[in-house]
């Protein structure tokens, strides 16, 4: 199967690129990856040479989970190389989380005209088209196509599809640390995207329920994170409602804008 890159030229070349490192990278659990780019395993100050190298050939990389602590001066030292910054809380679910998701699929469905389906090696080029346009229309980054097809690690990326095979909905989680490092069954989870004409029906409740369920249910997950964006109320609401509670740690993205010139990733 080919690769696929999505978002615009530049998220696309920087996916590209991402590949290509994770070709390079990939068996080694110092690096993590959920389809967007490659970033550092370990948030501490140990893995900083990596984080700025990972930027300067990607043009993006990532450090989830640095503590109150210790971001202060990250931050410092990732600016010093001329790197720019964005950054994410990291919000965490665990047990209480999962049975959270369970009550709400026992009590909510999708509407009705509407039906869950979920992206494998053999998803038609159309509907990962679809997914594309979908969270794009939301800012939202579709992480490229070999980590949604679950093909270089676990993943369940389920959407919501009209009867007449529109995508209207989706949502994602992603094994991405390597299953030896500590960090092996905790997985990524997020990428909540609905179109605008179907909002305000607890689409992204159900598929976000769905996503985190079938990852765990399928590989044995026990453990996932997020980032939000500080003051993102709408998303701090629906992952209150799944269980999932704010952390003290932070994602820290680092950006070379000579290679990306966006100021940001996804929204």
């Amino acid at each position: 199967m080919r690769d696929e890159f999505f978002g615009s030229p530049a998220q696309q070349g920087l996916q590209r690129r991402a590949a290509a490192m994770w070709t390079l990278l990939g068996d080694d659990p110092a690096y993590c990856c959920h389809g967007r780019a490659v970033g550092v395993t370990d948030p501490s100050p140990d893995s900083l040479a990596q984080q700025i190298s990972l930027a300067r050939l990607q043009g993006v990389s990532s450090c989830e989970g640095v503590s109150e602590g210790e971001v202060a001066a990250r931050r410092d030292a990732l600016q010093a190389a001329g790197l720019s910054l964005d950054e994410y809380v990291s919000w965490a679910g665990g047990i209480g989380a999962i049975q959270a998701a369970r009550e709400v699929l026992a009590s909510r469905s999708l509407p009705a005209g509407l039906t869950v389906g979920q992206v494998d090696a053999d998803t038609p080029a159309e509907v990962m088209a679809q997914l594309d346009r979908v969270t794009a229309s939301c800012e939202v980054l579709l992480p490229m196509g070999q980590f949604l097809r679950g093909l270089a690690r676990p993943a369940a990326c389920v959407y919501a599809q009209t009867d007449a095979g529109e995508v209207v909905a989706t949502s994602a989680a992603v094994a991405q640390f390597h299953p030896d490092s500590c960090r092996g069954r905790e997985f990524w989870w997020g990428m909540l995207a609905t179109d605008d004409r179907h909002r305000g029906q607890g689409l992204a409740l159900v598929l976000g329920a769905e996503s985190m369920l079938r990852i765990v249910d399928g590989h044995g997950m026990t453990g996932f994170f997020t980032g939000i964006r500080e003051g993102n109320a709408p998303s701090e609401r629906l992952c209150t409602k799944l269980g999932l509670e704010a952390t003290d740690r932070t994602i820290i993205i680092s950006i070379a804008p000579e290679v990306f010139a966006a100021g940001s990733v996804t929204k």
